[in-house]
């Protein structure tokens, strides 16, 4: 299943929708912030959607604080998880990091994730999962 990445900074109407689902589908875990996602979305924090077939079907909300992006609450559509959708959001993110010189970080958690980020070129420091720039 191919995935198109995409920076959400002007999410349509569809795209909140998607959104929508993604958030309940991955509850109480998956994407989820303290405030709506509409106020969450300004000048340093955006989401990172992964597309296909013009539906946003995996998302991660990102703020960037200088050469910092810090990665949080990643969620993926049920009916699309276990094909990959996470792992070539990753991949494509990781990709942008290296061509930006940015330093990627998640919060550490419990959850699956943090496993699946550490075998992907991430190294927990502290409570941080921060990405290994190959560049």
């Amino acid at each position: 299943m191919p995935v198109k990445l995409e920076h959400l900074t002007d999410p349509t109407e569809d795209d909140f929708a998607d959104f929508e689902k993604i958030r309940s589908e991955t509850e109480p875990h998956g994407l989820a912030v303290d405030t709506p996602l509409r106020e969450w979305i300004n000048q340093n924090r955006w989401v990172i959607g992964g597309r296909f077939n013009d539906r946003i079907i995996g998302a991660l909300l990102a703020e960037r604080n200088g050469d910092h992006v810090r990665l949080a609450n990643a969620g993926v559509r049920r009916i699309t998880q276990r094909r990959g959708v996470m792992h070539q959001m990753l991949h494509f993110l990781c990709k942008w990091a290296d061509e930006e010189r940015l330093t990627l970080e998640f919060i550490d958690s419990e959850d699956s994730l943090s496993e699946a980020i550490v075998r992907r070129n991430f190294e927990r420091q502290g409570n941080l999962l921060v990405y290994k720039r190959t560049v």
